[in-house]
């Protein structure tokens, strides 16, 4: 029962992939070209050890010139002083650097095993420093997007002032003559003087 079962779980998998598959023309794929100083990701998997660490190099080198960047975008925000923007690309400066110097440790980590030439560790550290390069481009994107104080201005303003025509004419700062009254008499009471 378990054997039948468990082949029609897999011929159900296997059809359906193959309809997947079979849906695409060769023409609808597109591969898009790699960014700049970036290796195409199916040919990372093909990569040897020494080109591994030209890439891992370019990551680093990226991730620097990022640093660089992001540190000029916050020196902008703090001169303008907007507060907003400055805490933005502070947090995005901060993980820029914590990402560079695991970049730093990785490329360390991968040039031994280059030499111990221990491929499963070499592969290992290598896919670490893409996906830490993957987050470079995330980080760069965010920091971009980084808003301000700008955001909530709405530049010169006008008041308009509007009296409502019932509104008395006089100066409440001054008070009006009081008439002099009479003085209130309370009569005797009627029952007579105790």
């Amino acid at each position: 029962m378990r054997v039948i079962l468990g082949s029609v779980i897999a011929i159900g998998l296997a059809t359906s992939g193959l309809g997947f598959a079979g849906a695409q023309n060769d023409d609808e794929v597109a591969e898009e070209a790699p960014a700049e100083g970036e290796v195409d990701v199916r040919r990372r998997a093909n990569l040897g050890p020494q080109e591994q660490l030209q890439e891992a190099r370019a990551i680093q080198q990226r991730g620097t010139d990022l640093s660089r960047r992001v540190s000029a975008m916050l020196d902008e925000a703090r001169q303008e002083r907007d507060i907003i923007r400055v805490t933005c690309v502070n947090d995005k400066l901060t993980q820029v650097n914590a990402n560079l110097r695991t970049v730093e440790q990785r490329i360390d980590n991968l040039e031994d095993a280059v030499e111990a030439d221990d491929s499963s560790r070499r592969n290992h550290e290598f896919t670490v420093i893409t996906v830490l390069g993957q987050k470079f481009v995330v980080l760069d994107r965010e920091a971009a997007q980084c808003i301000g104080q700008d955001i909530f201005e709405t530049g010169a303003t006008r008041v308009i002032t509007e009296i409502d025509p019932d509104t008395p004419t006089e100066d409440p700062r001054t008070l009006p003559d009081i008439p002099p009254g009479v003085i209130p008499f309370v009569p005797p009471p009627e029952s007579g003087t105790i």
